[in-house]
C-alpha cells in the first residue's frame, strides 16, 4: 500500500513525495483526493482556475455566497473582491508597516535575550503575523494577542465547520466557530459606519468599495476580514518558524547571516522553497480534466503538492539541500501560482525578512536545545514547528 502523501502527522513525507514524482505523479490519497506531485503539473493546475477552485471544506458542504472565502469565490467576482484585499496590502502600504514590524520584533526579543532561553515559536514567531494583520485592520494594540488565539481556533476547525450545511444546525459558520471573533469584527464594522471620520484602515476601505455596483454586505466583510487574518497568520507564522529552526540548527549559516545581512532575503526564499509553510493546497475539480494520463472527474477533490513540487529534481538541482546560490530564488510554489497566487505573499516576505534581520542583529549565538525533535502543527495542510526551544546570547 502506498503511503498517503497528505499524512504529515510526522512531518511532510518527503520520501513518499519523491517516489510519487518518479513513478505516480497523479495518485489517490487516503481520503480519495487526487494528488499532484510534479512541479510542472502543479504550476499548470494553479493557472487553470476555470477547472480548479480552492476549497478546504469537506465534500457536500453548502456555503452561502456571503460566507465564501475569497479563495472560494469564482471568477469574475473573485478578481473584483481580490482587488479590494490587494489594496490593503499593496506595496506602498506594506512599506508603511515596516517600522511597526521592526519595533514589534525588537520588543518580543527583549525578554528572550534577557532570560537567555525560551520557545521561539510561542514568544517570538506567533505574535508577529497576528499583530501585523491586526495593525493593518486598525485593531486596538491591546487586543492584538487575541487575534492570534482566534486565528488558531478558526484554522484548527479545518474550515469544514465554517459554513451551514443543508439543514445543518444553527450556529455554524464563523459566528459558531469563534463567536467572540465574529462579534469583534462586527463591532469594528459598525463603529466605522457610525463614525463621521473613520480611520484609514482596511475595514474602512472595504466599507467604501463597491463590487458590481454594490457594496459588500456586513457578512461578506466579516468573512473576508477573517480570511485575511487566518491566511496571513498561518502562512507567515510557519515561514518564520521554519527559517529560525534552520538558522538556529546551522551554526555556519547563522554566522554567515550575522556577517552579511544581504543574504536574509535569499534565506527567506530558500526556506519557502525547502520548507513551504503550506505543504498542500486543496481544490475542487469543476470539470473533467486529464493530467499525466489520469482523468480527474468533476466533483473530485484535488491536492496540489506544493512541498513535492518545490523539491522536484526536474526543476531544482539537489532539491533536498538548503542552498543560497540558486538562480531565480523566487521561482517556487510556496504561495501557489497563477492568477490566484496568495495575495499576502509580499507581506509575508516582509515579515519574514524583518523577523530574521532583527534576530541576527540582536542575537550573537542561538542553538536549538539538545534533544529537540520537531513537533508538527496539528493542521493537516500546514508545515511548521509547534515549538522551538532555544538558548541564545544577545549581541554586544
Amino acid at each position: 500500500m502506498v503511503a498517503d502523501p497528505l499524512d504529515a502527522t510526522a512531518g511532510v513525507p518527503y520520501d513518499v513525495l519523491a517516489d510519487l514524482r518518479g513513478g505516480c505523479p497523479v495518485s489517490r490519497t487516503g481520503s480519495g483526493a487526487y494528488f499532484l506531485a510534479r512541479f510542472d503539473d502543479v504550476l499548470a493546475a494553479t493557472k487553470n482556475v476555470a477547472v480548479f477552485q480552492a476549497s478546504f471544506r469537506a465534500p457536500g458542504v453548502v456555503v452561502p455566497p456571503e460566507e465564501q472565502l475569497i479563495s472560494e469565490i469564482p471568477e469574475p467576482r473573485h478578481g473584483k473582491i481580490r482587488r479590494i484585499i490587494n489594496s490593503a496590502i499593496a506595496q506602498h502600504r506594506i512599506g508603511r508597516v515596516e517600522p511597526f514590524v521592526r519595533q514589534l520584533c525588537n520588543d518580543l526579543l527583549d525578554g528572550l535575550i534577557a532570560r537567555g532561553r525560551g520557545d521561539l515559536v510561542a514568544e517570538y514567531v506567533t505574535p508577529i503575523p497576528a499583530s501585523v494583520i491586526a495593525h493593518l485592520l486598525g485593531v486596538d494594540p491591546a487586543d492584538h494577542g487575541r487575534f492570534a488565539e482566534w486565528s488558531d481556533v478558526v484554522v484548527q476547525s479545518s474550515y469544514a465547520t465554517l459554513n451551514r450545511r443543508e439543514g445543518g444546525a444553527e450556529g455554524e459558520g464563523l459566528a459558531g466557530v469563534a463567536p467572540d471573533f465574529a462579534a469583534y469584527i462586527d463591532a469594528m464594522i459598525a463603529e466605522r459606519k457610525a463614525s463621521p471620520d473613520p480611520p484609514d484602515d482596511f475595514v474602512t476601505r472595504l466599507l467604501n468599495t463597491t463590487v458590481d455596483g454594490q457594496r459588500l454586505t456586513d457578512l461578506e466583510m466579516r468573512t473576508q476580514l477573517a480570511f485575511l487574518l487566518v491566511s496571513g497568520n498561518e502562512t507567515t507564522r510557519h515561514l518564520i518558524g521554519n527559517m529560525l529552526e534552520t538558522v538556529c540548527s546551522d551554526v555556519s549559516l547563522f554566522e554567515r547571516l550575522r556577517g552579511d545581512r544581504s543574504l536574509v532575503p535569499i534565506v527567506v526564499e530558500e526556506s519557502l522553497r525547502h520548507d513551504p509553510p503550506i505543504h498542500v493546497l486543496m481544490r475542487d475539480c469543476l470539470k473533467d480534466v486529464e493530467i499525466e494520463g489520469v482523468t480527474i472527474p468533476a466533483g473530485a477533490k484535488v491536492a496540489f503538492g506544493l512541498a513535492s513540487a518545490n523539491r522536484d529534481t526536474d526543476t531544482y538541482d539537489d532539491p533536498d539541500d538548503f542552498r543560497l546560490d540558486r538562480p531565480s530564488a523566487r521561482d517556487h510554489l510556496a504561495f501557489g501560482g497563477g492568477p490566484h497566487v496568495c495575495p499576502g505573499a509580499s507581506l509575508a516576505r516582509l515579515e519574514g525578512r524583518l523577523a530574521l534581520e532583527v534576530f541576527v542583529e540582536r542575537v550573537a549565538e542561538a542553538h536549538v536545545d539538545d534533544g529537540y525533535r520537531r513537533e508538527p502543527v496539528p493542521v493537516f495542510w500546514a508545515n511548521g514547528p509547534q515549538h522551538l526551544p532555544v538558548t541564545l546570547t544577545g549581541a554586544a
